[in-house]
């Protein structure tokens, strides 16, 4: 899908997760979490420089960005305090989604991958994705 596009943020290069729209994880979210699969970061920046893999694994570690794999029955259903019910946009299972930097429980899926486990109150937005050319509106 979107395999192998580099996104750019505050000088930091990242790969795009490609996903194929299979939860091949593992884990099914409860409650209120939502499972994300990180941006990673590119070993090579743009410019053909190596960088050291610790720096690569630090800083997809800090990625704030990724594909929602599943959201769990309760997320975005009410407001973090339980007080009122959810008014807007709830992500989906392929939306690409901004959160705060080192949120959730890491997880190593069954392919191999690590995933993000959060809570519904670390999605911070939802990208809005631009028209391909020859699209209808």
């Amino acid at each position: 899908m979107r395999e192998g596009r580099i996104l750019k943020f505050d000088q930091q290069e990242f790969v795009v997760s490609d996903w194929d729209g299979v939860n091949r994880a593992g884990y099914v979210p409860l409650d209120d979490k939502i499972l994300v699969l990180a941006d990673v970061h590119a070993e090579m920046t743009s410019g053909a420089v190596q960088l050291p893999a610790e720096y690569v694994e630090r800083q997809t570690l800090a990625a704030e960005h990724g594909t929602v794999i599943a959201v769990g029955p309760a997320a975005f259903r009410w407001n973090d305090d339980g007080t009122r019910q959810w008014v807007g946009t709830i992500p989906a299972a392929g939306d690409r989604v901004y959160f705060e930097r080192y949120a959730g429980q890491l997880l190593k899926g069954e392919d191999g991958r690590l995933y993000r486990l959060m809570s519904q109150r670390c999605i911070a937005a939802i990208a809005a994705v631009a028209k391909q050319e020859g699209e209808l509106a």
